[in-house]
């Protein structure tokens, strides 16, 4: 008797390390296929030494035989961020859209790694046949370009996969959600099972729009006297060409410090998914603006020791530095785990008389998740 299974190696109960197993078939004798493959980022404090924790995929050792593909939904770290660690053990087929794809290719490059293995996928209609699994990606919002849902077609029925999204009209960056198009998918073909981001299942206002944060932004820059640096995540493509805007029309110039962030824009504008980013200079140009004209976008926000933000907390970083009257702006929420060393950058600001201003309440920063009404 055939059966249908679903077994989270990762990501199901946590915050990050996304992996999860669906398989159908025979018991002992199911065709699998995984998605996602993702890292957690451990707390400095309690863990050492450690620089990411991958899912253990150990389960799959005995059944590579069985394994068909791998399909990652989006390119977060914690859903495509072990896949170059991980593929010499599994050496399947990796199949994605193409900004994810495109992230992809650039881990394996750096891990030396075969380019070729990472397939590029339209969205649905589009199908990617693997064994008993007809698998499409459907387009959803999130903080990042490209995320998408999977519709997950076997023989023993339809499941839903919906990764990481919100319900976001108008996101900036990256196509925008549709009911219609999940309308259309439930009236093709009942969905036999569902599992669904949960991350603000306890948030009760309805999400709101990354477009709303274009005009509190530009008056918030507008008004500051000094430099202003802003953090956000480095993958928040859609945050950072919003808050570049907010600083073009603050008549300030840009610069952007960080590998991860830098690399991000530049795959966003590869993949064509990004355009009309405003100009930015190196920080070797931006030390000849004045103060009240320079906008820096910095990683780091999560406190990241080793990031741009914690950087400048600690003194000069590339020439530039933070003085008393400037501004440092956490457009970003703080993953829980993560507070510590987040309020060290913090301190280490205020005690400079530099002026931080967090995301107060949602004023400078929406989340990418889906609250409880837009999931109900």
């Amino acid at each position: 008797m055939n059966r249908l299974i679903y077994l989270p190696l990762g990501g199901a109960g946590e915050i990050g390390m996304n992996a999860y197993v669906y398989g159908y078939g025979p018991k002992g004798k199911e065709r699998l296929i995984l998605v996602d493959v993702g890292v957690a980022f451990p707390d400095m404090d309690t863990s050492p030494g450690v620089d990411l924790i991958l899912p253990d995929v150990s389960w799959l050792h005995d059944k590579l035989d069985r394994l068909e593909a791998i399909f990652i939904t989006h390119a977060h770290e914690d859903h495509i961020g072990a896949l170059a660690h991980l593929w010499p053990q599994l050496g399947k087929k990796v199949y994605a859209r193409r900004f994810t794809a495109t992230i992809g290719r650039l881990k394996f490059e750096e891990a030396g790694l075969p380019v070729d293995q990472i397939v590029t996928v339209e969205p649905r209609p589009a199908t990617v046949d693997v064994g008993p699994f007809k698998v499409q990606f459907v387009p959803v919002s999130h903080s990042i370009p490209e995320s998408s849902a999977l519709v997950i077609d076997t023989p023993a029925g339809r499941i839903f996969h919906s990764a990481d999204f919100k319900i976001d009209h108008t996101p900036v960056v990256g196509e925008g959600w549709d009911d219609a198009r999940i309308a259309d998918i439930v009236a093709e073909r009942p969905v036999k099972a569902m599992t669904c981001d949960s991350t603000n299942v306890l948030s009760t206002h309805e999400g709101r729009s990354e477009s709303t944060l274009a005009e509190p932004l530009t008056e918030l820059i507008r008004s500051r006297s000094g430099m202003v640096v802003a953090t956000t995540f480095g993958s928040n493509v859609a945050r950072l060409k919003t808050l570049a805007e907010a600083a073009r029309a603050a008549d300030r110039t840009i610069c952007v410090l960080g590998r991860s962030m830098k690399r991000m824009i530049a795959a966003a504008e590869e993949a064509a998914v990004l355009s009309g980013f405003p100009r930015t200079v190196t920080p070797e140009e931006a030390l000849d603006v004045p103060r009240r004209n320079l906008m820096i976008l910095a990683t780091g926000s999560q406190g990241e020791r080793r990031a741009a933000s914690a950087q400048l907390s600690r003194g000069k970083y590339l020439g530039l530095e933070m003085k008393e009257g400037d501004t440092f702006l956490f457009s970003s929420k703080t993953i829980p785990g993560n507070e510590r060393d987040v309020l060290r950058v913090w301190n280490a600001f205020s005690e400079m008389g530099v002026q931080v201003i967090d995301d107060q309440n949602g004023k400078y920063h929406v989340s990418g998740h889906a609250n409880r009404p837009d999931l109900e």
